[in-house]
């Protein structure tokens, strides 16, 4: 349970508290930004585990996830959260 909490929280915190509303809506035109909220995205995943191969995956594969919602709006809002926390169960668990 205290894992499931972890994911949760440092989710939360690098998705939403990290970002601020200029990056949210720059990231869907500048990949500069997208890049950035990227790994910032990692920061407490990196403070909560440490450096491990989970971390970069994770990390890794937000940019793409997050390119199909806000840049090309191939996937909703919804389906962006649900592969976020779907990685962080399957690499983290």
């Amino acid at each position: 349970m205290e894992l499931l909490f972890k994911l949760v929280a440092c989710h939360v915190i690098g998705d939403y508290f990290l970002q601020s509303s200029y990056m949210a809506d720059k990231k869907g035109k500048d990949f500069y930004y997208l890049f950035l909220h990227c790994v910032l995205y990692a920061v407490p995943f990196y403070i909560a585990f440490g450096w491990c191969w989970q971390l970069a995956v994770v990390g890794v594969m937000h940019f793409p996830i997050d390119a199909a919602k806000a840049r090309y709006g191939k996937i909703s809002y919804v389906m962006d959260q649900t592969l976020h926390y779907m990685l962080c169960l399957l690499y983290f668990i």
